[in-house]
């Protein structure tokens, strides 16, 4: 009987002890705390308390005075679902900071100060399925940032100042339904956006408008221009400007001169009307230039040749 009594008394100050360490009646200063729904939501901070509790689900930093994180910030919040950030000053996130939180689906850092990401900074959120990374200043994507997503159905890339995204950035995203792209600085004129232009002709029913469920594939559109890019393609547009694999591995180190790679380089950033251009000067130079060799032409026509605007050829001709 002694021994039961003892073993009872046993869970019971056990059990008690867990009750006492999961207190939802002493909730972090400056936020306030709802047990039932296990939510914490803070106002008015500068830092990201360090006695938030550990069986949170739900944690709303919205609209503080973040401007940095410790990569610390979050990792005893294990059981975390929702983690919302946006409305703040962030403009950078530390590597790992998010690694904790193993069962976070729903993570919001829009209209913040990002400029970038970390290279893997998502890795560990197998489960999220809402991203929201609009309204920042990100410029680029590390290669591979979402691949780790496969469950991600919502992502929000809008009203940033991304000029293309990496190669096979979304391919791995297969249960992906809503992707928001408008409002950055897609450059047309590089062969970086071919990626994205065809991606987004293969799922325009993923591509909506702003705060719609609309699909709208042809209102991502070119910077300073109204071009979608989704009508953006190698053979109407870039012409021999972009490479393909095999060119690629044509230019490589081992089969390329210095100054041979630093020329295909040079082609393949140049504006699409430039590199037009100037293929056609050079074949306009050379069939002026033999027929002033062949006919013997006086060096004055030479000269008014060379004043014919767009053409400018320069020839030394001299006569027998």
């Amino acid at each position: 009987m002694e021994r039961w009594f003892s073993r009872i008394t046993m869970f019971w100050m056990l059990f008690l002890g867990e009750v006492q360490s999961q207190d939802w009646t002493k909730c972090s200063t400056g936020c306030t705390c709802d047990g039932n729904k296990m939510s914490v939501t803070c106002n008015g901070l500068k830092n990201v308390p360090n006695d938030i509790q550990k069986d949170a689900k739900k944690l709303n930093l919205e609209y503080n005075s973040l401007s940095k994180l410790s990569p610390t910030a979050f990792q005893s919040l294990t059981t975390l679902r929702q983690l919302y950030l946006s409305n703040n000053q962030l403009q950078a996130l530390p590597i790992g900071v998010f690694d904790q939180l193993v069962n976070l689906a729903d993570l919001r850092l829009n209209t913040n100060q990002l400029t970038s990401l970390p290279p893997g900074i998502f890795d560990k959120l197998t489960k999220l399925t809402w991203l929201r990374l609009d309204t920042n200043k990100l410029q680029s994507l590390p290669h591979g940032v979402f691949d780790k997503l496969t469950e991600l159905k919502t992502l929000y890339l809008h009203d940033n100042q991304l000029r293309s995204v990496p190669d096979k950035a979304f391919d791995k995203l297969s249960k992906l339904e809503t992707i928001e792209l408008i409002g950055n600085d897609w450059d047309c004129e590089s062969c970086d956006i071919l990626y994205l232009s065809q991606w987004i002709r293969d799922n325009g029913n993923k591509v909506k408008i702003s705060n719609t469920n609309m699909d709208d594939p042809d209102g991502v559109t070119c910077q300073g221009t109204m071009e979608s890019v989704n009508k953006i393609t190698k053979e109407n547009t870039f012409q021999a400007g972009c490479p393909t694999t095999t060119q690629q591995m044509a230019t490589s180190p081992a089969s390329t001169t210095t100054t041979e790679t630093m020329t295909v380089r040079e082609k393949q950033t140049k504006p699409r009307m430039k590199i037009f251009q100037e293929e056609l000067f050079s074949k306009a130079s050379i069939f002026f230039c033999q027929v002033i060799f062949t006919q013997h032409v006086s060096l004055v026509v030479i000269h008014i040749l060379a004043e014919i605007p767009l053409l400018h050829i320069v020839c030394v001709v001299r006569k027998p």
